[in-house]
C-alpha cells in the first residue's frame, strides 16, 4: 500500500518492509510485461539473444540490449510490488524502449512527486545504461534495508528509461570492438545517411543557435524536423502524459551521458545565465542543486551552454516546455575521445556507478520541492505556485458571463503600450510571460486595451485543514487607466469553493478619476478562512467606463507554504 504521504510533504524515516523473494528470470522465460501503463500482455524475454552484437570479452561486464532487457525484467520479477517494467515506444528499427516505474505502490498512480531518469541518447555511451541499471538495483534492492532509499521509494514515483537509443547502442558493438556510433539508426527520407542525434531533436530552440547540424551525415544531425526520430518522440510523449490537471507531475530529471564528469543545467542553447525564458529564482535553484550533486561525486557543476552550445537538447525542452528541474549528468571519465572513451573498462563499472548514488538520491529527494535547494521553499512550494511561464490549467471566461470585446486575459510576452505614461508593461514581472488584458501592443494604446469584463479561473487547489500549514495568497498585479476612469473599472479576486461554487471576494482595486500608469505591485491575502477546502482562484478585470483606456496584468500567483 502507499505510504499516504502526498506531494510536497517531507520524507521521514519509514517503517521497515518485509521483502518479497521473487525468482530470477532464466533464458527464454515467458513473463508478463506491461507494454503500457495498465495493460499486460505475455512477452517472451530471452536472457541472451545469440545473434545480437555483444561487447568484447574484455568488457563482458557491460550489458548489450537483450542482456539489459533480461536484467531489468529480473528485477521486476524479484520485486513486483515495487517495480513495473513497460515500453514507452519503439525505436526506428523496431526495438522496445524499456522503462521502469519504481514506487512503494507501483500499480497505483499516487499523488506523489515524480522523477525521471533517462540513459543512452547516444549509442556509444554505454556506461550511461549501466548507471540507469544501477539506480534500479539501488531503489528496488535497498528498499526495506536502507532508510533513505525506503523513505524515497515510499514517497516518490521514479521513472527510469534505460536505453533510449537501443539501435545505436547495438550498432556500436559491430565495430572492432566499437564503432563510436553516436546517432540513432533511422533512415533519412531523402539521403543515404543514417541516424539522428536524439539529443538535438527536441522542439525547444531546435536548430536555433549553431548547436546542431542540418547535414544528415553529421554526428550532430538534428533531424529534418523536431521529433522526426521515434525515440525522442516516444520520450516526449511519455513526459507529456504526466501532465495531470494542467500540472506536470515530474519535478526533477537526470539525463545520463558519458563523458566529462559534469553536472549540467539548462540552458544548453545559450551562455546567458538568466535568459528571458528562465526566472532568476529557477537559475539560483539550478545552481544550488547542481553544486550539491557535484559535491557528492567530485564532478564539476556548470551551465550546459558554458560547456558548449547545443540546441534541441532534452534538458532545455524539459525545462522550457515543462519547468522540470532537469540536468545532464556526464559520467566518467573526465576527459577522453575515441571509439571506446564512453565505455571505460568494465572493472570500473561498479566503482563509477556507485559513485553517483548520493547525487541521484538527492535529485529524487528534491522532487517534492526543488526550491528547497535555494532556500525559497516558502514562496514556491506551497499549495499553489504559478509563474505563468507555462499553461497550468487556467480557464478563460469559465462561467460564460464575460462581456469583453477586446483585451481579454491572455498569457504571453506582453507588448508595451503608452498613453501619457506606460499603460501596459512590456515585460513580465519574472520570466517572459504574464497574464495581461491583450498581449499585443497593437497600433495604439487603446487599440487592444480592455473593453468590457474578462475573467480567468485557476485549477483546483486543495488547502490543508490546518491553516498554519500554508501561507497567504500572493500575486503581482497592476491596474492602469486614463483620467476618464471611475469605480466601474476594476480588478477583483475571488476564492471559489470548488464543491459549492460559492464566490468570496478577497481583493479589489477600483479605478478613479486620475491617470494611473502600470507598475508591478504585490498583493498578499490571507486564506485562513478556507482551510480544509478545495478552492479555485478567479481573477476579474473590467472596463466599465466608455471611452476609457484600461489595462491589467498579473504574474507570480502563489499560495505560499508555511514560514
Amino acid at each position: 500500500m502507499g505510504s499516504g504521504r502526498g506531494r510536497g510533504q517531507p520524507v521521514g524515516v519509514p517503517r521497515r518492509r518485509r521483502r518479497s523473494s521473487g525468482l530470477a528470470l532464466v533464458a527464454a522465460l515467458a513473463v508478463a510485461v506491461p507494454v503500457a501503463l495498465g495493460s499486460i500482455v505475455p512477452v517472451l524475454v530471452p536472457a541472451v539473444a545469440a545473434a545480437a552484437p555483444d561487447f568484447p570479452a574484455a568488457d563482458a561486464g557491460y550489458h548489450n540490449y537483450p542482456e539489459l532487457v533480461a536484467a531489468i525484467h529480473e528485477v521486476e520479477a524479484a520485486h513486483p510490488e515495487l517495480v513495473d517494467v513497460f515500453s514507452i515506444g519503439k525505436s526506428a528499427e523496431g526495438r522496445d524502449i524499456w522503462a521502469a516505474k519504481v514506487s512503494d505502490n507501483v500499480a497505483a498512480d499516487e499523488d506523489e512527486p515524480e522523477v525521471l531518469v533517462d540513459a543512452l541518447h547516444h549509442g556509444d555511451e554505454h556506461l550511461a545504461a549501466e548507471q540507469a541499471l544501477y539506480l534500479l538495483h539501488v531503489l528496488a534492492g535497498d528498499d526495506g534495508i536502507d532508510e533513505q532509499v525506503t523513505a524515497l521509494v515510499d514517497a516518490r514515483e521514479v521513472w527510469i528509461v534505460f536505453m533510449l537509443n537501443p539501435d545505436g547502442a547495438q550498432y556500436d558493438l559491430t565495430g572492432d570492438p566499437y564503432r563510436g556510433w553516436r546517432k540513432s539508426r533511422q533512415r533519412h527520407p531523402s539521403s543515404s545517411s543514417v541516424g539522428t542525434d536524439l539529443n538535438r531533436n527536441y522542439d525547444y530552440r531546435w536548430g536555433c543557435c549553431g548547436g546542431s547540424s542540418g547535414s544528415p551525415a553529421s554526428r550532430n544531425y538534428r533531424g529534418w524536423r523536431p521529433f522526426s526520430a521515434p525515440e525522442s518522440r516516444a520520450l516526449a510523449d511519455f513526459v507529456n502524459s504526466r501532465v495531470v490537471g494542467g500540472r506536470q507531475q515530474i519535478r526533477t530529471h537526470a539525463s545520463l551521458h558519458a563523458n566529462g564528469e559534469l553536472i549540467l543545467w539548462p540552458y544548453a542553447y545559450t551562455t546567458v545565465d538568466v535568459p528571458g525564458d528562465m526566472t532568476a529564482a529557477d537559475r539560483s535553484t539550478f545552481w544550488q542543486m547542481a553544486n550539491a550533486m557535484a559535491a557528492t561525486n567530485g564532478y564539476t557543476a556548470r551551465q550546459s551552454g558554458d560547456w558548449y552550445i547545443s540546441d534541441g537538447d532534452l534538458i532545455d525542452w524539459l525545462y522550457g516546455r515543462h519547468r522540470i528541474f532537469s540536468f545532464t549528468v556526464e559520467l566518467y571519465p573526465p576527459t577522453g575521445s575515441g571509439p571506446n572513451s564512453h565505455s571505460p573498462p568494465d572493472e570500473l563499472i561498479q566503482r563509477e556507478t556507485s559513485r553517483n548514488r548520493a547525487a541521484l538520491l538527492y535529485l529524487i529527494d528534491l522532487a517534492d520541492c526543488p526550491y528547497r535547494a535555494s532556500g525559497t521553499a516558502t514562496a514556491n512550494c506551497g499549495p499553489m505556485y504559478d509563474d505563468l511561464e507555462l499553461g497550468r490549467g487556467w480557464t478563460r471566461n469559465p462561467f460564460g458571463d464575460d462581456t469583453a470585446t477586446s483585451g481579454t486575459w491572455a498569457r504571453g510576452d506582453p507588448g508595451r503600450t503608452a498613453s501619457r505614461g506606460v499603460k501596459q508593461l512590456g515585460k513580465a514581472f519574472s520570466g517572459s510571460r504574464a497574464f495581461v488584458t491583450g498581449v499585443a501592443a497593437a497600433s495604439s494604446a487603446a487599440a487592444n486595451d480592455l473593453d468590457g469584463r474578462t475573467s480567468i479561473l485557476s485549477r483546483a487547489v486543495a488547502l490543508p485543514a490546518d491553516p498554519a500549514a500554508y501561507g497567504p495568497l500572493t500575486f503581482r498585479w497592476y491596474l492602469a487607466h486614463s483620467a476618464a476612469s471611475g469605480a466601474g473599472d476594476l480588478l477583483r479576486v475571488f476564492v471559489v469553493d470548488a464543491a459549492t461554487g460559492h464566490r468570496t471576494k478577497v481583493f479589489e482595486r477600483l479605478g478613479r478619476a486620475a491617470d494611473v500608469d502600470a507598475w508591478w505591485r504585490t498583493a498578499s491575502v490571507s486564506l485562513e478562512a478556507f482551510a480544509g477546502r478545495t478552492i479555485r482562484l478567479l481573477f476579474v478585470a473590467r472596463d466599465g467606463s466608455p471611452g476609457n483606456l484600461v489595462e491589467a496584468g498579473l504574474d507570480d500567483i502563489r499560495i505560499q507554504g508555511p514560514g
